[in-house]
């Protein structure tokens, strides 16, 4: 009978015991921009002028009982171009699946352009042999620290901690009286007033995996609901960290210089302040505030009562609306072909365009080529009506969702830019402590907004038209994938 007993109890163990054995390992690598190499966020040839530092990435693997995935986080552009090579690389080592790859951008906007392909470049210039010889440097280092994750997961719990940030971001969506969106940058948000805030996402997050035998933190994780653009301006670029970068990097010196991750919140209309008109002071300063409210958080933490960890991915589809009437769009298409021409021209009276708000310290001609990107996007939709073609356009954007949970530690990223009515949305009615709801992760689908803004058309609510072939949204638009977030979360957390 004892014998039997002790049977039943070490079957029991064992069940109890499945999911609830985290592994953890990480790495951060870093690689150093050059001046006068191809800048990235920018829709023209720029370079990088000046180059402040060093630009961090940090991976992490994370494994419950055989099941694994992978986290990339970087300031580089590994939600888009970047993706491909990294998961070619992770699953060859790792053998992983695309699915079980997360590679998640903190979306900065002063950073390079790099080139991953060895290839070499016809007539290449001196700015795309420095791309090509950086981006050499990240694939090689990003090998480096693929190659140590496996050998180095360890046993981990995991705490938790959250502190209060509402100094450096702002919403973006400004409100005219007449109830029209509008993209509010520098010099808008200094006319609305300096106490202006609206509707953010305040909290920086910090969530540590710490040695389960020797309790000390081995990684971190941070988040912020943020753009990264204190200072960036598409036409005089720089390579900066940013935020993202010293906030992490006064995490990992408090815990005495772990690797710590960076993940970009659900930030899509929220802009960090001195966007344009910035100075690289101002820039630094945003992270060292950020930086302190991390750290509040990370003297705070709070131990996860649930073990092990969990994840899933999973298609949402973001409801498709009907395109506007023929009439409208021809209209809109003279409007923005007299828009470009006057813009080229160094026309300054060129600050609105189909619901598209500039500011002043874009050059004309630039206002102009942000316009040119919405123009196919009118021509295809009028091709829809005159070839009789409007039945055949679909319904519905399939996009692939992440989520997991590690320990009390909810974690959702999405593969766009989204607003942050979706993300409070997931954080409000998601049954664990604390959710880690992000944007800018395996793909670029571009701003999709919230159930609230489907009507609106200032660049983040209408930035459809630059996807070229895309319907505009409708219902609930990105809150639909926060409804499948919000469902497999609180299974998780049962």
């Amino acid at each position: 009978m004892k014998k039997i007993n002790l049977i039943l109890i070490l079957i029991f163990l064992s069940i109890s015991s499945f999911g609830q054995e985290l592994k953890v390992s990480a790495s951060s690598f870093s690689i150093q921009p050059i001046k006068g190499m191809i800048a990235g966020h920018s829709r023209v040839n720029v370079l990088v002028e000046e180059v402040y530092g060093d630009l961090k990435s940090t991976i992490f693997l994370f494994e419950d009982n055989g099941k694994r995935f992978l986290l990339v986080t970087s300031p580089l552009g590994v939600d888009g171009g970047l993706r491909q090579p990294v998961v070619e690389m992770a699953g060859k080592i790792l053998n992983l699946t695309d699915e079980q790859i997360v590679t998640s951008s903190s979306h900065n906007h002063t950073i390079p352009y790099i080139i991953v392909n060895q290839t070499p470049l016809d007539n290449a210039s001196d700015a795309q042999k420095l791309s090509q010889k950086v981006g050499k440097d990240f694939m090689e280092k990003l090998e480096k620290s693929l190659l140590s994750l496996e050998k180095n997961l360890v046993l981990a719990d995991v705490e938790w901690g959250k502190a209060e940030e509402n100094r450096i971001s702002y919403n973006r969506r400004g409100v005219y009286p007449n109830g029209k969106t509008y993209f509010m940058r520098e010099e808008d948000r200094q006319l609305v007033g300096e106490g202006y805030v609206g509707v953010i996402d305040p909290d920086v997050s910090v969530v540590v995996f710490k040695d389960s035998k020797t309790k000390k933190p081995i990684s971190a994780l941070t988040m912020f609901a943020c753009h990264p653009v204190v200072a960036y301006n598409p036409e005089k670029q720089f390579s900066f960290g940013q935020f993202p970068q010293i906030m992490s990097e006064k995490v990992s010196e408090y815990f005495e210089k772990i690797p710590v991750g960076f993940v970009q919140g659900t930030s899509g209309d929220i802009n960090a302040k001195f966007m344009l008109t910035g100075t690289i002071e101002q820039a630094k300063q945003a992270g060292e505030l950020l930086g302190e409210t991390a750290i509040i958080a990370a003297k705070n933490l709070i131990p996860s009562k649930r073990k092990g960890m969990e994840f899933k991915s999973e298609v949402a589809r973001i409801p498709y609306a009907d395109l506007p009437s023929l009439p409208e769009l021809k209209a809109s298409l003279n409007e923005i072909d007299d828009f470009i021409k006057r813009g080229k021209a160094g026309d300054e009276n060129t600050l609105s365009c189909v619901g598209m708000n500039f500011p002043k310290a874009l050059t004309p001609p630039y206002r102009a080529t942000l316009i040119m990107g919405v123009r196919d996007w009118y021509v295809w939709a009028i091709k829809q009506h005159e070839d009789n073609k409007l039945y055949e356009l679909p319904r519905n954007l399939p996009i692939r969702i992440f989520i997991a949970r590690f320990g009390d530690v909810g974690f959702s990223v999405f593969p766009y830019e989204v607003f942050v009515k979706t993300g409070l949305k997931v954080k409000k009615e998601t049954n664990l402590p604390i959710v880690l709801a992000g944007g800018y992760s395996n793909a670029g689908y571009g701003y999709i907004p919230d159930e609230s803004a489907t009507d609106d058309r200032e660049y983040m609510s209408g930035y459809f038209r630059y996807r070229k072939t895309s319907p505009p949204y409708t219902g609930k638009a990105g809150d639909a994938a926060a409804d499948l977030a919000i469902k497999n979360l609180n299974h998780f957390a049962q």
